[in-house]
């Protein structure tokens, strides 16, 4: 059953435009977000801030997105996907290349506020075409989206540390992702989800959290969202850190320290491309637990290197060790029956996503205080709580998930 209204149009050929564009909406999003990660560096050098002062600008873009998920949650019940994607790409493609000019920490913090705004709204919209599609397609299909999502992340971070090496202009560059990024919207908003339909909507997610809005969450609902919560802590920091990182302490170029995101990029790609096959393979419990031993060997190997180089393999290591754990944690969510299923992943989702926007001025202003080098390292021990939590959640059958 469709949960969108279009008249004349063959269901078949619907969901197939439908899983095509939310595959490039997904690429979209992780292609604009990354592309900021090259130009972390130039951002704090333009503006002549210390760790602690620009940990506490990139908190902005972190409040714009736990403003914007709220509510697009509340809009798309009204507006539908197409129209909120569709907001949301435009207004990542026009706060993009202020970026790279604003000169004042004030220019800079209502842009990435707005930046942070686009980034949520895109995420919630799209995610929630995605259960959609994925659910009217009656297959499994979220893992090839969030691949596609790491694929569009790495292709970002690969064209302007690219473009910058070439002796591009920050500005230069920022503009050509924009660009790309319109054609991309272009080919993709039109295919998205139009309409929700109001039973779908209503009559499972609002009696739900009605009943457990005020109820403190089950334990185990807590620690997975804590384990989310530490992954997606690990990939802000990579995102945001780790080019000021090889700056900093290794003396690396500006215009090649988008090498250690492309690196962790990498590797998460590939890591979600061949999720599937790792699980069947190791099996749920092992692969949580080896992945974040990976992950967290990944930062000691970042925090001890002796050259600049091998700080890029450490950067690959912990990629290829936060790829897998997230999507277990949500799909344990769907298989739960601790909690209504909604209000779980709405719990989790907030203390995961809550990693991934305050984390990274969280890092800065510690690593202020102390060093990236001690904050990395404690990073490292928060990952290993990862393999210990695996212990006390899981969820059978794990069959269903592969």
């Amino acid at each position: 059953m469709l949960l969108f209204r279009t008249a004349g149009v063959d269901n078949t050929t619907l969901l197939s435009a439908q899983r095509v564009s939310t595959r490039l909406n997904f690429f979209a999003l992780g292609f604009g977000t990354a592309a900021w990660a090259p130009l972390v560096p130039f951002a704090q050098q333009r503006l002549h801030l210390n760790h602690a002062d620009f940990g506490l600008l990139l908190l902005c873009a972190g409040i714009g997105s736990m403003v914007a998920m709220p509510a697009t949650g509340a809009l798309v019940q009204r507006v539908g996907c197409r129209v909120l994607i569709g907001f949301a790409l435009l207004l990542l493609l026009a706060v993009l290349p202020g970026l790279t000019i604003w000169n004042t920490s004030l220019m800079m913090a209502i842009s990435l506020f707005l930046f942070g705004v686009a980034a949520g709204s895109f995420g919630v919209a799209l995610n929630l075409q995605a259960v959609i599609v994925e659910k009217n397609s009656l297959r499994s299909l979220m893992s090839s989206f969030h691949g596609m999502c790491s694929l569009g992340g790495l292709a970002g971070v690969m064209t302007v540390t690219c473009l910058l090496a070439a002796g591009v202009s920050p500005l230069v560059s920022a503009v050509a992702i924009s660009m790309l990024l319109l054609a991309i919207s272009i080919l993709a908003v039109p295919a998205c989800l139009a309409e929700i339909e109001k039973e779908e909507a209503t009559e499972e997610s609002a009696p739900e959290q009605k009943k457990t809005g005020w109820k403190l969450p089950n334990r185990v609902i807590l620690m997975i969202g804590i384990m989310c919560f530490i992954a997606f802590l690990s990939e802000g920091a990579a995102m945001d850190w780790s080019g000021i990182y090889l700056t900093s302490k290794y003396q690396v170029s500006t215009a090649y320290a988008g090498l250690a995101y492309t690196f962790f990029a990498i590797t998460m790609t590939l890591g979600r491309f061949s999720g599937r096959y790792l699980l069947k393979s190791l099996g749920e419990k092992n692969i949580v637990s080896y992945s974040a031993a990976c992950a967290a060997l990944g930062l000691v190997v970042v925090v001890t290197a002796p050259h600049w180089f091998v700080v890029l393999l450490g950067y690959a290591l912990v990629g290829f060790g936060c790829s897998n754990i997230v999507p277990v944690m949500f799909s344990r969510v769907g298989r739960q029956s601790l909690m209504p299923k909604a209000a779980a992943l709405s719990c989790v989702s907030t203390i995961a996503y809550t990693g991934s926007l305050t984390g990274p001025a969280l890092i800065g202003i510690v690593g202020q205080v102390t060093s990236l080098t001690i904050v990395f390292t404690i990073v490292a021990a928060m990952l290993l709580v990862i393999a210990f939590f695996n212990k006390f959640t899981r969820v059978d059958p794990v069959s269903n998930h592969a």
